[in-house]
């Protein structure tokens, strides 16, 4: 199923982001999820698109972060969850 991530993952879009990601975690056992359109990241948005990659992993579904943006990779990186996402699959271009 391909997925793409709203421009804003902060603490003010994680409640409508969490719900969503349970409907795709329902929807298929495959998940791309685009994420070239991220322009704003905090540590809630983070740690809730986090928990998406832990839960699929959890249920075997494969889940796989695309095109993500830098603002992304460095908010990942900063929180030191780079490895949640490379153990869930790939974080590619």
């Amino acid at each position: 199923m391909d997925c793409l991530l709203p421009e804003s993952l902060d603490i003010s879009t994680v409640l409508d982001t969490t719900t969503q990601y349970q409907h795709w975690l329902t929807q298929a056992s495959t998940l791309h999820i685009n994420a070239s359109e991220v322009v704003r990241v905090d540590a809630a948005g983070i740690q809730a698109l986090t928990a998406l990659f832990l839960t699929a992993k959890r249920n075997q579904i494969e889940v796989q972060l695309i095109n993500p943006t830098n603002l992304l990779l460095e908010g990942i990186s900063t929180l030191g969850l780079k490895e949640q996402f490379e153990k869930s699959n790939s974080v590619g271009e």
